[in-house]
């Protein structure tokens, strides 16, 4: 049996995750949870840093460690993906709805529609009760020589309780995971516009397998139901990407002539990109979670093997979080739908309500202006400010590069590890009796430590009408003193690149 870590994390900021699947041009639509593949990140970008990296990343790579996707969670309610099959007729009608389950016998009341569960909820006393996720928007310009192209990128909205779960089998890393989620991390896109911030509530493992409470107390004969609650694909015998392969799951159920009796799925085009190699993922059409099976089968389905499943998953790269099922309970006895709301209490902790206010949205414009406003006055310094004459060698340019570079999430980390490169690069010059060209530490040095020392300000001479202030925001809680050292970084890479085109200009 798996131990997993349970992390329950609020984003205090507006998350946004790009759903390439159902995104246009020129509109970004992001995703209404926090996927695996994120939290996996978060902890490799956390160890890749650490010296026996090489000797822990297989494990960490593989079904050893499993990141399971974080949904939303109402108060002590953990939300799963709302389940797909079922139907309503077309009245409006407040509380509780009567529904049609089509993945029982396959038919459904002529002339009703498929039914509106929301994105995520949860079930009991034969109901669905069901919760939509909020979000907003922002719109932005491209301009180049020839056109102006305006897109939209969406986000989750601040506030939301999510509980997310990581399966370890590895004793070696439990508390090494563990300890990567011991503050706030950043999750999603556009962390440079101050997006992404999460605050982690606990972080506990436990033995308990996740929505087990969904799971039917005895074994199943002949029959049960699936429902995946992550996007799954299987492949055949073959190696092809086949949907289900009734034969391979069989073999796990314990079974033989395993069919879907009846089923209601969708699928998506599960997309991704690796930034390490900068190059696409290579595309999987898989059955979207919230998909039903109503599987037929000979034989009985225990208990035992049902847990396996659900622990282990099935189908490809589980390391995701891809592959997890759950075998629901009394599925075919619900009969009614009602909407929910995310609890007052949830609302007031979170800070929702807080951020809906205008103050908050003009926070948010006023801290992107002012990012903007110094990084336009970046390029300008990098033109009026160049190195040193009698500066360092290429090679040891493109070292200082690379620390900022590889540090630029991390930026203490990086002033760190460049502060100490250049002290030794200088005593190892001043300790060599033979002069090489292309030397000039003691300049360099004094240079990124001007950089370093000054306020970004004074550094980039930026002036603002208010001294203290953006649209009426202090600009302390608008910059945050890593988010300086970051710009910092920039601009240090900058310099590099530039020096490095103007020579061989």
């Amino acid at each position: 049996m798996s131990e997993y870590l349970k992390i329950v994390f609020q984003n205090l900021e507006p998350v946004r995750i790009a759903d390439d699947s159902t995104s246009q041009s020129g509109q970004t639509v992001t995703l209404r949870y926090i996927p695996g593949s994120v939290l996996r990140g978060i902890v490799v970008n956390a160890m890749a840093r650490e010296r026996d990296f090489d000797a822990i990343k297989k494990s960490l790579f593989s079904s050893q460690v499993r990141f399971l996707n974080a949904y939303p969670t109402d108060g002590e309610k953990e939300l799963i993906p709302s389940p797909k099959g079922f139907y309503e007729d077309k009245t409006q009608q407040q509380g509780k709805k009567k529904i049609d389950n089509v993945t029982v016998k396959g038919e459904f009341t002529e002339g009703s529609k498929r039914a509106a569960l929301g994105r995520f909820c949860h079930m009991e006393d034969f109901c669905i009760f069901y919760y939509n996720i909020d979000t907003g928007s922002d719109l932005k310009i491209t301009i180049n020589e020839e056109k102006q192209n305006v897109f939209r990128n969406e986000y989750i909205c601040a506030g939301y309780l999510f509980t997310g779960y990581i399966a370890v089998d590895e004793d070696a890393l439990r508390d090494r995971i563990k300890g990567v989620f011991a503050d706030d991390f950043v999750a999603g896109n556009a962390r440079s516009a101050g997006l992404g911030k999460c605050r982690v509530i606990s972080c506990e493992y436990t033995d308990r397998l996740p929505y087990e409470n969904y799971l039917p107390a005895r074994d199943q004969e002949n029959e049960c139901y699936m429902m995946l609650l992550s996007n799954t694909v299987m492949r055949d015998e073959n190696g092809e990407l086949c949907g289900l392969n009734c034969r391979a799951l069989a073999e796990k159920m314990g079974v033989t002539d395993l069919e879907i009796a009846f089923c209601a799925t969708s699928t998506v085009d599960v997309k991704g990109y690796n930034r390490k190699w900068q190059t696409k993922i290579p595309a999987a059409l898989m059955y979207e979670q919230g998909s039903v099976f109503h599987l037929k089968y000979k034989g009985t389905f225990t208990r035992e093997r049902m847990l396996a499943l659900c622990e282990q998953g099935i189908g490809i790269r589980r390391n995701e979080g891809f592959g997890r099922v759950l075998f629901l309970n009394g599925y075919e006895g619900i009969q009614y739908k009602e909407a929910a709301q995310f609890t007052k209490e949830t609302d007031l902790n979170t800070g929702r309500q807080q951020y809906a206010q205008d103050q908050e949205t003009l926070k948010i414009a006023a801290g992107c202006y002012y990012r903007n406003l110094l990084k336009r006055r970046m390029n300008g310094y990098v033109v009026a400010s160049p190195f040193p004459e009698r500066k360092a060698a290429k090679s040891q340019l493109g070292a200082l590069e690379a620390f900022a570079a590889a540090y630029r999430y991390e930026p203490s980390e990086a002033k760190r590890s460049i502060v100490e490169y250049l002290e030794h690069a200088l005593d190892k010059e001043e300790g060599s009796r033979i002069h090489k060209a292309g030397g000039g530490f003691a300049g360099l040095k004094k240079y990124v430590h001007h950089i370093f020392d000054t306020d970004i300000e004074s550094l980039l001479s930026v002036s603002t009408k208010q001294k203290e202030s953006v649209m009426g925001i202090a600009k302390s809680d608008l910059l945050t003193e890593e988010e300086e050292l970051r710009l910092k970084l920039e601009l240090i890479i900058k310099m590099i690149r530039y020096d490095n085109k103007r020579e061989e200009a």
